[in-house]
């Protein structure tokens, strides 16, 4: 599979840099060597470390913390169908807003600082939660009965029968949501013209027509979040083989 995944980016990249001939025009489609040369450019910048620090620990700690409440929040309301109830209308309201929408509220409510952090929030929390509620309730009805006649402690019957389904649940979920999160992270970032951050870099480029650069800004979004995609998907698997 490698290989092929090698060749289609190798289609994609000979595509791309035959539009960009073919228009002539660098302020639209940049050639892939200026790309690469304004890539090793931003590397080479002062503040290059600090601009995805900024972004990279904003998001991580967002994630972090969305993950550890949707945990708690998903595995109450799978098991109490009360708290499922009182939660379903907030739910639906985050589902269907639209995200740019959202974006603008929260950044005039909570500013430029804060604002993003909450975006990404609200954005990721309905999807690891739906993930959560969807796992406890998969769990037959039969093997809780066993655990009831077993007499198993609370503890006992989440780690039997709730843990796995959960892992198996966020095994793939989780990827996908981090990824999210970096890309509605940096969209608010740039919305909220942040003070630092990849999307204040690329309000930067913007601003100064220099589309090479704002193509090297999302490029190097893209390798960040594939190392993260790669050690989440280490770390799944590490799970995932604890259960077998």
């Amino acid at each position: 599979m490698k290989i092929y995944t090698v060749i289609s980016m190798f289609i994609v990249l000979v595509v791309y840099e035959y539009f960009s001939f073919s228009v002539g025009k660098p302020l639209i489609l940049p050639s892939g060597e200026s790309i690469l040369m304004e890539i090793f450019t931003i590397i080479r910048g002062t503040t290059f470390i600090e601009i995805i620090s900024v972004t990279v620990v904003r998001t991580l700690v967002t994630f972090v913390c969305i993950l550890v409440l949707s945990l708690v929040v998903g595995i109450l309301a799978g098991y109490y169908k009360v708290v499922a109830a009182l939660l379903n209308p907030a739910m639906i309201l985050l589902r269907t807003i639209p995200t740019v929408s959202l974006i603008l509220i929260l950044l005039i409510w909570f500013g430029r600082d804060l604002g993003p952090t909450i975006i990404v929030g609200l954005v990721i929390f309905p999807i690891i939660y739906e993930l959560v509620v969807g796992s406890i309730k998969k769990v037959d009805s039969d093997l809780k009965d066993v655990c009831l006649l077993f007499g198993c402690t609370i503890f006992e019957k989440f780690f039997a029968l709730y843990y796995p389904n959960l892992i198996y649940a966020l095994s793939s979920g989780v990827q996908a949501t981090l990824g999210l999160a970096f890309k509605v992270m940096v969209m608010a970032e740039v919305m909220a013209q942040s003070r630092i951050g990849i999307g204040q870099a690329l309000n930067y480029e913007k601003t100064y027509l220099n589309m090479a650069g704002v193509f090297g800004w999302t490029i190097i979004l893209i390798l960040i979040v594939m190392i993260f995609d790669f050690l989440i998907s280490m770390i799944m698997k590490f799970l995932l083989r604890k259960l077998e």
